[in-house]
């Protein structure tokens, strides 16, 4: 009969075991503990939902900074550039990165109290939780030793009774029975505390996870979807692109004006060194008469240049 009702006690639902005043299907088969196992799925749950918000907004961060960057070239670009329609798209075309550039900041700025709210339900709410149903853990083993204690006292003054020897607790006033019946009714009522306290944080916590997690999520895509509507609206019917360039008139102008310059110098040096080989040449046919004249007077007589060739001579001194 002992084992029937144990398997009976063992295999009741802890409502019933709360409502009936059963211990031992709440010792044996309590729910409550097994709370732990899903704490920590939920703390895994929200830690790898905080560790994806954080590369996320580190990526729109990084992204903001790039439409900056972009922004500040296209206005430099546009500020280089002469035609006025030019200008005026790449300026245009920039300052949109730029405050595409604002909006992203603003936007993180919203976005980043999800992550302490996250980590207060992460670091405070379930660590709390966790510590209540371990001091309810303790507290029911408490019990549960209390509990055995006492059965093991009955058992031993039954054996006694059967055998019809006197017992020496039971006739010194049973003390040491009472008070171990005093420790466990203390325990049991500590127990009962913790155990209600227990269910009312686990289902404060799960309220919360619901709507915490709810009211977060919906923060988060509600900032993002705000800022692709932003960003959509700066884009949205604006005809900056095909940019027409004058491209003759300004890099292409400029390099013809060079072309022109070094073909003018080279054209300069040519005539230069057409100039220098006429001077050789001058030089030259100066020189050939002298050669001549020198030839000619050593090939006449001495008799000659005295008499004849004197004017000839003088020349030659006079060259």
């Amino acid at each position: 009969m002992k084992k029937v009702k144990h398997r009976l006690v063992e295999n009741l639902s802890s409502s019933t075991a709360d409502a009936l005043g059963l211990s031992r299907a709440i010792l044996c088969n309590d729910s409550l503990v097994k709370k732990l196992d899903d704490l920590q799925r939920t703390e895994e749950m929200y830690q790898a939902l905080m560790d994806h918000t954080k590369r996320l907004l580190k990526a729109f961060f990084d992204l903001a900074i790039v439409y900056r960057r972009f922004g500040d070239i296209f206005c430099e670009i546009g500020v280089r550039e002469i035609q006025q329609s030019a200008n005026e798209a790449f300026n245009q075309f920039g300052e949109a990165h730029r405050q595409m550039e604002k909006y992203g900041i603003n936007m993180l700025k919203r976005l980043k109290p999800i992550l302490s709210d996250l980590g207060t339900y992460l670091h405070k709410a379930i660590p709390d939780t966790r510590l209540t149903i371990r001091r309810y853990a303790d507290a029911k083993f408490e019990y549960l030793s209390y509990c055995l204690k006492v059965k093991e006292m009955d058992d031993e003054e039954m054996q006694f009774a059967q055998l019809q020897e006197p017992f020496y607790r039971v006739e010194t006033g049973n003390y040491e029975y009472r008070l171990i019946l005093r420790c466990r009714q203390e325990a049991r009522t500590k127990f009962a505390k913790l155990r209600s306290d227990v269910l009312v944080k686990l289902e404060l916590l799960d309220s919360k996870h619901v709507q915490h997690l709810t009211e977060q999520l919906t923060r988060l895509i509600g900032g993002l979807a705000t800022y692709h509507s932003q960003c959509q609206e700066l884009m949205h019917d604006k005809h900056w692109f095909p940019i027409e360039l004058d491209m003759v008139g300004t890099t292409l102008h400029a390099d013809h004006r060079n072309d022109d310059f070094s073909t003018g110098d080279y054209e300069d040096d040519e005539e230069l060194l057409d100039t220098e080989g006429g001077t050789e040449a001058s030089e030259t046919e100066l020189v050939q008469p002298v050669e001549d004249l020198t030839l000619n007077c050593a090939n006449k007589n001495h008799k000659d240049t005295k008499e004849g060739n004197l004017e000839e001579v003088n020349l030659l001194g006079d060259f």
